[in-house]
């Protein structure tokens, strides 16, 4: 099995390749919309980012990411995500910019001089998001319930105020260079220590950023990285070089990673780092590992058959031969009309002492469909190859 192990290990390290081919000939569109809000008096413009296969996939619904300060962020953030989502590191979203070039301080530094709270046209702009741009863009394109919001500086402390409430808006926080406002660090350790929400929150700022958001970065990471709550997935990401103005440019794609971080297919970095040392059966922390991208992404996603593959590697380097059964069981679970659960089970006979099992089981198989990285000849060969070596 050497040979096929070493295949194993190609299909772990590119699989991505494989995964934007059914994107390849998709385009993402850009719609230009504009919504009157009571809320602040007027007319606001956004901007949608529709992901690629928003026109062919009809009943697929995508998490939304809405980016503040769109009139410089949203072009970043767009094109972030297409880029991560055609080569399956991140599912697709929705993307929403909202330009602020004339409203910035208003929409988002007004606050009560006792609470440090929103009030007046910060507390208007706030009402907007929740109570008419979310709503109308839930009623008109297919979004799931998992939604993200991006903001730098005074939009990135703004966005922290979503958090403030029982039931967020939103779950997934890419804050970049927050200029936090007075008490919001206390706010942030005391909600998200105890939060019953699944929320991904992602904070980055740089040794070159202003000296003050440096400082209380680096106090609120140690805050929350102190923190004991399940439901909370919490990273900084922290740069060296990057000055206030360059850090979005790296901080985006790093962030939007974090924020998805979970949902990624297994990588030799996973692998060498987690299952390779896993204490539990690798078949549980699979199962786990859907289960969490289902609970903080609203997503039922489907076994990746990248990730099989990484739990077949687990057996074959410790010989942990039994677990081919459970793995099958699995499999059967996931793609049912497929060769893959055959192929678990005929390894299970094959290792565990029953060669003429398998070779049946493997022959069996050729009418069902095959899968990546897995063709009826290669279980066929392994058929025959039973029957010469036990003269079948």
């Amino acid at each position: 099995m050497k040979k096929y192990i070493l295949n194993i290990l190609i299909f772990i390290l590119f699989t991505s390749l494989s995964n934007s081919q059914n994107l390849d000939s998709l385009y993402v569109s850009r719609i230009i919309d504009t919504i009157s809000s009571k809320y602040l008096n007027e007319k606001r413009s956004i901007e949608i980012q529709l992901p690629r296969s928003y026109d062919v996939m009809l009943e697929k619904k995508y998490p939304l990411m809405i980016v503040l300060d769109g009139d410089y962020m949203f072009n970043l953030v767009g094109g972030s995500v297409d880029y991560l989502s055609y080569w399956g590191d991140i599912p697709e979203n929705i993307v929403i910019g909202l330009s602020q070039k004339d409203t910035r301080f208003k929409d988002s530094s007004v606050f009560d001089n006792l609470s440090h709270t929103p009030i007046t046209s910060t507390a208007a702009f706030y009402d907007f998001i929740v109570n008419e741009l979310v709503p109308y863009l839930t009623k008109n394109f297919r979004v799931s319930k998992f939604r993200v919001i991006v903001g730098q500086e005074r939009t990135a402390n703004f966005a922290n105020f979503f958090l403030l409430k029982e039931i967020p808006v939103f779950r997934g926080f890419i804050s970049i260079s927050p200029k936090m406002s007075k008490n919001m660090n206390n706010y942030l350790t005391e909600n998200l220590s105890k939060t019953k929400s699944k929320i991904v929150y992602t904070l980055s700022s740089s040794k070159r950023d202003f000296e003050s958001i440096y400082k209380n970065v680096i106090q609120l990471k140690n805050s929350l990285d102190s923190l004991n709550n399940e439901n909370l997935s919490f990273k900084s990401i922290l740069f060296d070089k990057e000055n206030h103005y360059i850090l979005p440019s790296v901080s985006v794609p790093n962030s939007i990673r974090n924020t998805y971080s979970m949902y990624s297919d297994i990588d030799k970095d996973e692998y060498d780092s987690v299952i390779s040392k896993l204490e539990i059966s690798p078949i549980e922390y699979l199962r786990n590992k859907y289960q969490r991208i289902k609970d903080f992404y609203d997503k039922d996603k489907k076994i990746s058959i990248n990730d099989f593959m990484a739990i077949e590697e687990y057996i074959e380097v410790n010989e942990s031969f039994d677990l081919y059964e459970e793995l099958s069981k699995l499999a059967f679970e996931e793609y049912p009309e497929t060769i893959l659960p055959s192929y678990y089970k005929g390894r299970f006979f094959e290792e565990t002492g029953s060669p003429e099992k398998a070779m049946h089981i493997y022959r069996s198989a050729y009418n069902m469909n095959e899968v990546e990285g897995l063709t009826k000849e290669y279980l066929l060969e392994i058929a025959e190859r039973i029957k010469e070596d036990f003269n079948y």
